[in-house]
């Protein structure tokens, strides 16, 4: 597929009867999902309507076929999620109130969370009867403790239902999953644009305490564009490694696969978030020279 050319990549996509004919194994095997995620990138690149009309194809043509290549794609992740809603009869109640879980955000080895009525209150459930919710509550107060409050959730309310405990937590306004900044840009980002994600990314798992690393996915890492925040939610669960979220979202240049080569090497080294922030940097100044501030944003198309 790698000489595969633009007018190929179309027919490729309006033949495939489903999503396996273009991606194969399963969203929960994380060398499969890397496989998708290289082919939906590499096919997206052929037939992006921007640059569609400079190998000869119409913008709508190149346009048909990306919506589709997003449906498979989006389907094929689909196949291997569990259902994401619970019954709306089902709620907890805590010292505080009384919370109606609504949609299912995620569902991780350790922990499930939910919606609730109010927009930005969500809860989080272990799904076991250890309580892995503790290290979410430990994470928000070393972040607090630090003056980092806001890279974490802030915890409103706590209890057991059913022998399992659950937290409730409040995230501030105008936040991104990096699902969504994913979706916005299909190409993936800039290096420079992910380099302020990933600092922070680093800066709150080094002020949470390595105790209460969180997992890293893009369901649990979420942005604000505007201000370059981040907060993290998973903490207490596992999820994707640092070299996965890089490989997820950066771009193909060759920048970016500098960066994704030295997530994969801190990953296999083991090395705490302060000492990966520290090389981080220096393999910043490497490739892009000082820091200076870069505008972001997500498109309202998004």
């Amino acid at each position: 597929m790698k000489t595969m050319t633009p007018a190929a990549a179309i027919d490729r996509i309006g033949s495939a009867t489903s999503a396996r004919d273009l991606f194969e194994g399963s969203p929960a095997d994380p060398a499969a999902a890397r496989r998708a995620r290289r082919t939906y990138r590499m096919l997206i690149a052929l037939i992006h309507p921007d640059t569609s009309t400079g190998h000869g194809i119409p913008a709508e043509v190149a346009g048909r076929a990306a919506a589709r290549l997003n449906r498979l794609h989006q389907e094929w992740l689909d196949a291997g999620a569990a259902p994401r809603r619970t019954t709306t009869s089902a709620y907890v109640t805590g010292t505080r109130g009384t919370y109606l879980l609504g949609a299912r955000l995620r569902r991780g080895r350790l922990i499930s969370e939910y919606t609730t009525a109010e927009r930005h209150l969500r809860v989080a459930i272990c799904r076991t009867p250890a309580p892995s919710t503790d290290a979410l509550e430990a994470a928000a107060e070393h972040l607090g403790r630090r003056g980092m409050a806001a890279f974490g959730p802030r915890i409103v309310d706590r209890g057991t239902a059913q022998g399992r405990a659950w937290v409730a937590y409040r995230l501030p306004n105008g936040l991104h999953t990096l699902a969504g900044v994913r979706s916005a840009y299909p190409l993936g980002l800039d290096g420079r644009d992910w380099a302020w994600m990933a600092r922070r990314i680093l800066i709150a798992m080094d002020s949470a305490g390595d105790p209460a690393l969180p997992g890293l996915g893009l369901d649990t890492v979420l942005i604000e564009p505007e201000h370059h925040g981040v907060v993290l939610t998973g903490f207490g669960d596992d999820g994707p490694t640092l070299g996965d979220l890089f490989d997820a979202m950066l771009d193909a240049d060759d920048d970016a696969r500098r960066q994704r080569d030295w997530a994969r090497a801190a990953d296999s080294t083991h090395l705490s978030a302060s000492a990966a922030l520290h090389e981080y940097d220096l393999l910043l100044t490497r490739l892009y020279g000082a820091r200076r501030y870069r505008r972001f944003s997500i498109p309202e198309t998004a």
